[in-house]
């Protein structure tokens, strides 16, 4: 079954847009929820998945990855990443890296 866009965010990463999209969240065999994400990185993009009990968490922890992972550009890889002129990238944060998206995330 291919995976069904859900919804998307467009950031900036180094002046040019990058889209990051999840795929509808669902069941996968052997576990309980999957949820697909996808970064439209300019060098090529990079999907992922992240698993919950139901389809909230599989989402939430999706979005967390994410933001993980643009945080991570921009704090080790030197990139420039921001949403709206904003450094703050407006998706849920893990507490172990808060301290990337001190004015943002929830």
């Amino acid at each position: 079954m291919a995976a069904i866009g859900f919804v998307q965010r467009t950031f900036l990463v180094d002046g040019k847009e990058v889209t990051c999209r999840f795929f509808q969240p669902g069941p996968e065999e052997g576990r309980d929820f999957q949820c697909q994400y996808e970064i439209g990185w300019t060098e090529g993009p990079r999907s992922r998945k992240a698993y919950g009990i139901d389809q909230v968490q599989a989402l939430l922890l999706a979005m967390q990855m994410a933001h993980a992972e643009l945080l991570s550009a921009r704090e080790n890889n030197g990139r420039k990443v921001s949403w709206l002129d904003q450094r703050s990238l407006g998706l849920p944060v893990a507490d172990s890296i808060r301290d990337w998206d001190p004015e943002g995330g929830f």
